[in-house]
């Protein structure tokens, strides 16, 4: 495990977090905090880099089948994913559908994280809308161990994000306005080339990690690494969203993520602290519990016209997002880890 990594997902996650408390107050609607979506992005570059680190080399000397490897994935995947779906389901309001049957198709799509390939709000966002990006994750794990041959010459997956990144480029240039969404943010092909991005950072990461650089030298490339993703998030509402959706930020993404995995500077240090090391641990229960806490609240705040001012609300509700997150960790998301690879690897 690289600690620094794991506890930027904690970060990146709280961005995200940020970037929905515009349900709970105006003043999250600012660009500063709307623009926290670009945290799913990191995480699918870092999915990518995560799951080239851990599983490339077992898979190109066959320690492992992929069988073993898909397996690992769903246990790790629908667990939670499942939890809160059916949470969001008894709870009702978190789907719109226009009847029974239209529901149950609503609900099939999320069951089998395939909701996000069908470009209507009301699907992709349909019950626990987080969940979305998880059909994204989906498609890299089935596609990844078909990807491992291509390692063994980094030149051959450069080939397949240089053609996919036009033509996504392109298609984004003709996309209407109004679609933009449902083909170029939440649609897994149209995120592939993030996780492509990930391997071939690895491939990098590789070749960079046994260098000799000294402490200064890492903590100028992190403090550097900072300022560039800050000056492009800064920077950002001067471009069209379509492209702030993932291209935008494969950059600036690329140098911190590279940037950290070495874990040669004074950031590194202080992001390998176990109390952050834990935060990133959580981060999937985090991501996919947060708006949950965020929409009760809106809700019952609405209900009750009782206003709490944002600066008590917000970091209340971050508390008990991450409360709720270690103890789904704990003692769901672990165990049932164990049991699901149990079982499906008899």
């Amino acid at each position: 495990m690289i600690n620094t990594l794991t506890s930027l997902r904690l970060i990146f996650a709280f961005m995200v977090f940020g970037a929905h408390c515009y349900v709970i107050d105006d003043i999250f609607s600012t660009h500063f905090f709307k623009e926290g979506f670009v945290g799913v992005s990191f995480f699918f570059v870092l999915s990518g880099f995560i799951i080239a680190y851990n599983y490339q080399k077992k898979l190109q000397e066959k320690e492992i089948t992929r069988r073993r490897f898909w397996v690992a994935r769903i246990a790790r995947v629908y667990p939670l994913h499942w939890l809160t779906l059916f949470i969001a389901a008894i709870l009702g309001d978190y789907v719109v559908a226009s009847g029974g049957l239209d529901w149950c198709r609503h609900f099939l799509a999320s069951l089998t994280l395939t909701h996000a390939y069908i470009p209507e709000a009301d699907y992709y966002f349909s019950f626990n809308s987080p969940s979305w990006s998880l059909c994204c994750e989906q498609l890299f794990y089935i596609c990844f161990p078909f990807l491992v041959p291509l390692t063994r010459n980094y030149k051959h997956l450069l080939y397949i994000f240089c053609v996919t990144a036009i033509l996504l480029v392109v298609g984004m240039h003709f996309t209407p306005e109004e679609e933009i969404k449902g083909y170029w943010y939440v649609n897994p092909i149209a995120r592939f080339p993030d996780f492509i991005a990930g391997m071939l950072l690895f491939q990098l990461y590789g070749r960079l990690k046994d260098k000799p650089i000294t402490f200064r030298q890492g903590s100028l490339m992190e403090i550097g690494a900072v300022i560039l993703f800050l000056t492009f998030y800064m920077c950002a509402s001067e471009i069209p969203k379509v492209y702030r959706y993932s291209c935008f930020y494969w950059l600036p993404v690329a140098v911190v993520l590279i940037s950290f995995s070495l874990q040669k500077g004074i950031l590194s240090r202080i992001l390998s602290h176990r109390f952050l090391v834990v935060g990133g641990e959580i981060s999937y229960g985090f991501y996919l519990i947060h708006l949950f806490i965020l929409l009760s609240y809106a809700k019952w705040q609405k209900e009750a016209g009782f206003d709490i001012a944002w600066y008590v609300s917000v970091p209340v509700l971050f508390g008990i997002t991450v409360l709720l997150s270690l103890l789904s960790y704990r003692y769901f998301e672990r165990p049932m880890n164990k049991r699901v690879k149990s079982l499906l690897n008899k």
